[in-house]
């Protein structure tokens, strides 16, 4: 992580000299190449863009097209998908000990939830969490120390916008609901002045926006339980159906129905 901000500074700061109109030209690349390089080291799951863009002479950068994949042992392709993100951040903090992000916004957060506590996201958590203690010694967090002791940048997000949000609900492998997600507004990722490692930066990010998100799925929780027994209503009129027209199906594939769906309602409680 701290190669990766030497990395981007030294090119901003050719930039904006005046010195090097390649770097200028690789700098899109080369963000994207760190953004999936870092992504899944923080989070344990593939991390894709479409696309980066940054202006340095403005302090804005802007992606889009984010797709995280999802844990092993989960049945939906990726975890979420972002369509729009932008940041806006204090050009000159680069050079100094804390990056300032001034502004954070996030448009368009598509959000697979599997199972009513959202067992993907937590597994994510967790891999982030493992990633964030790589910034502790002795046992405390410290922000201004990377894993090889040596001191790293630390970050401060000012605000961070959550919109047009929404969640897909999926269960035993099948989509049951999508729901909207209502708007978020997060503040002072990081503390108000001292700063915060990237690695734990993250981790306040991502947790506060999966306390949010386990909030919407719990107040949606009847009508994900009502989707569930419409699915299992349709399996059954299924099965008896294909009874009447072959013998085929045994009472025993019956059972094995009914188990599948206590077993997801148990799943969603």
């Amino acid at each position: 992580m701290r190669r990766a901000f030497r990395i981007i500074v030294v090119l901003i700061v050719l930039v904006i000299g005046g010195g090097i109109t390649a770097a200028y030209l690789m700098l899109d690349k080369i963000v994207h190449t760190v953004i999936e390089v870092i992504g899944p080291e923080a989070t344990g799951v593939n991390v894709k863009v479409e696309s980066v863009s940054i202006s340095p002479l403005s302090g804005k950068f802007g992606l889009k097209g984010l797709v995280m994949g999802n844990p092993p042992g989960f049945t939906a392709d990726r975890s979420l998908y972002v369509r729009d993100f932008k940041v806006e951040m204090d050009m000159s903090s680069l050079l100094g000990d804390v990056v300032v992000i001034e502004e954070v916004f996030i448009d368009g957060l598509a959000v697979t939830w599997e199972g009513l506590r959202g067992d993907n996201h937590k597994n994510i958590m967790e891999n982030i969490n493992n990633y964030a203690a790589r910034f502790k010694q002795d046992g405390k967090v410290s922000p201004a120390v990377e894993k090889d002791g040596k001191p790293g940048k630390r970050v401060i997000i000012r605000h961070v916008y959550l919109q047009d949000s929404s969640m897909d609900f999926v269960a035993g492998g099948g989509k049951l609901a999508t729901v909207p997600v209502p708007s978020l507004h997060m503040t002072d990722i990081g503390g108000k002045e001292e700063g915060e490692s990237a690695g734990v930066a993250i981790k306040d990010m991502y947790g506060r926006m999966l306390a949010a998100l386990d909030g919407s799925a719990r107040k949606n929780a009847q009508l994900f339980r009502d989707k569930l027994g419409e699915l299992g209503k349709k399996g059954r009129e299924l099965l008896d159906q294909t009874r009447e027209t072959t013998s085929d199906i045994s009472d025993e594939a019956v059972r094995k129905l009914d188990y599948l769906m206590k077993d997801l309602d148990d799943r969603l409680r």
